[in-house]
């Protein structure tokens, strides 16, 4: 006798986690490793954020976290306008796409998704008994009007990533108006922001005012990526209070840690420090352009903290030269894009010791 999972376990596409540093270091026995391919804000949190944690951080653990949030959902709705029914907290915005996913999706109906992108859109729905209409992308963008056509009397929700992973390309106002203007109000849009913080003012969409006016909206927004909170897995969405009340009805009692809601206040406490974050990144990712321009090397404008760059078909090789060197990146075969390697912007000597190595690698594959 054998144990009998879900049938629909053996559909469900593998996550292929980023390599660790201490991983590396063992391996190819090197000193220092810098960790490049999980789109980390490598400066940090801010200084309060981090006082916080090494003075508090032993207090209170033996009760439980306020299981609703009630703080970090206040300072969210404060900040943004809104009232604190308009807001969901999860352990990462994983967790509410899961959410979102369980709560819309049944047997037999659909989810509509670019192609690449992240790949939990896609879990999510398939654990329902769900299916993936997948729309490739368009010059490496988000072939939205493409995406819109594909809803059909199946579909339940449609997902979109601004700015996108794993290209880094954005979504313009018009192409979101246009398309919400097409969508039935009975499909739920779903606008993954999770790295909102790092677009400039010119370039965000305030999709935080439209769910007042389309009930059928949910923006997504994290504090792993430019609040440097990644390993503490702190996670918000907002919508119509409708919306939030059904998925808090499957919402998992007690699901952000203590400390976790504590350093998410003092985050949204320090907004500049986010924005000086911002403008670091736009300052080097303008080095990263000038460099590849220079050695004639192909790359995507990005409008987040990581820049997807064109490797050739040496590709699987220069990523393991990088990896001898100490620079762990993302293959693009990992991320349905061969040929290119995904790379996080560092702070800035990381940044100009990877330039200068990979250069030097592209180089000898490339000659």
């Amino acid at each position: 006798m054998t144990l009998k999972f879900k049938p629909w376990l053996n559909q469900l596409p593998e996550y292929v986690a980023g390599r660790t540093i201490e991983e590396i270091k063992k391996k190819y026995n090197l000193e220092n490793v810098y960790k490049l391919a999980s789109n980390e804000n490598i400066f940090g949190p801010c200084r309060q954020v981090k006082d916080f944690i090494k003075n508090s951080a032993g207090q209170d653990v033996n009760y439980y976290p306020d299981s609703d949030c009630r703080e970090i959902r206040g300072k969210i709705a404060s900040v943004f306008g809104i009232l604190p029914e308009n807001v969901i907290l999860g352990n990462g915005t994983d967790q509410i796409i899961e959410m979102i996913c369980d709560c819309f999706v049944n047997d037999d109906e659909n989810v509509v998704i670019a192609d690449p992108t992240f790949l939990i859109y896609e879990k999510a729905a398939l654990k329902c008994g769900g299916s993936v209409i997948k729309i490739p992308l368009k010059d490496f963008r988000q072939d939205i009007p493409k995406m819109a056509d594909s809803v059909n009397a199946g579909t339940r929700i449609l997902f979109l990533t601004n700015p996108h992973n794993p290209t880094g390309a954005n979504i313009t106002k018009g192409e979101f108006e246009n398309m919400m203007g097409k969508i039935s109000s009975d499909i739920l849009i779903v606008m993954d922001e999770a790295y909102y913080e790092y677009l400039s003012e010119g370039d965000k969409i305030d999709t935080v005012g439209y769910t007042k006016k389309y009930l059928n909206l949910i923006t997504l927004r994290t504090f792993s990526k430019a609040y440097g909170l990644a390993g503490l897995r702190v996670g918000y969405g907002i919508a119509g209070s409708d919306i939030i009340s059904g998925l808090n009805k499957i919402r998992l009692p007690f699901n952000v840690s203590s400390i976790a809601q504590k350093t998410a206040v003092i985050a949204l406490e320090n907004k500049g420090y986010v924005n000086d974050i911002r403008d670091k990144i736009l300052k080097e990712k303008e080095k990263f352009y000038c460099v590849f321009k220079t050695e004639g090397i192909s790359f995507i404008k990005s409008y987040s903290n990581f820049i997807l760059v064109r490797s050739g078909e040496k590709n699987t090789e220069i990523v393991e030269e990088l990896l001898r060197n100490g620079f762990i990146v993302r293959p693009g075969e990992n991320l349905g894009i061969p040929g290119y390697m995904r790379v996080t912007i560092s702070i800035p000597e990381i940044n100009d010791k990877f330039l200068k190595a990979f250069i030097k690698i592209y180089k000898n594959y490339n000659s």
